[in-house]
């Protein structure tokens, strides 16, 4: 793996894995990510960082899946 990967948890939630390890599970309407800056691009792009690291990944996702609007990590 070398991109930082998000993806649906079975639970109904949301996961990101970094190279590095860090990981975190996130409920789908939870708090912000702990381990991961999100950071909103233009159409439906954004940069994920891993605050481990500082590795980051450009994400084509759905905002609710990347946290960016229940959840928005400022």
């Amino acid at each position: 793996m070398q991109e930082i990967e998000l993806m649906s948890d079975p639970a109904g939630g949301w996961m990101m894995m970094c190279p590095c390890g860090a990981t975190e599970i996130r409920a789908q309407e939870g708090p912000v990510w702990a381990a991961f800056d999100l950071r909103p691009l233009e159409s439906n792009r954004y940069c994920i960082t891993c605050r481990d690291c500082g590795h980051a990944t450009e994400h084509f996702t759905h905002q609710e899946a990347a946290g960016l609007t229940s959840a928005a990590s400022s």
